[in-house]
């Protein structure tokens, strides 16, 4: 990966923060949030359908690497692409996803990447 992934990218005028306890009933906010910020988009459904799968696989990655600590995530929308960044706030250990959680990325996102308690997302929503 060249560059590591940041939560702290992003037009900051229009840009959605989160911040989440490292736990995985927490993981669905990011899932929803994510999806109510691209429904101003109007979406086709299966791209918004989409961004939630991905939203939950990469937030719920950086809940298994958190040791305890928070979860910052932000979101912010260029045009039609959806924005989707976070890391750990405090301790955490290396992780990778394994071999479905990448088929599933690699088919519900144009780009994404993940490294060092850290991931960056982004995807083109089409118009419904």
């Amino acid at each position: 990966m060249s560059e590591h992934p940041t939560a702290e990218s992003g037009p900051p005028e229009r840009t959605v923060g989160l911040e989440i306890p490292a736990e995985f009933r927490f993981v669905s906010m990011a899932r929803v949030a994510a999806a109510s910020l691209a429904a101003e988009l109007d979406p086709a459904i299966d791209d918004l359908e989409d961004l939630r799968v991905a939203a939950n696989e990469l937030v719920g990655i950086l809940v298994e690497a958190a040791k305890g600590g928070t979860i910052l995530i932000r979101m912010w929308i260029e045009e039609r692409t959806i924005h989707v960044s976070g890391r750990c706030l405090g301790e955490w250990a290396p992780t990778e996803p394994d071999q479905l959680a990448r088929r599933i990325l690699d088919a519900t996102v144009d780009h994404h990447e993940i490294g060092d308690g850290a991931f960056r997302m982004l995807t083109h929503l089409s118009a419904e």
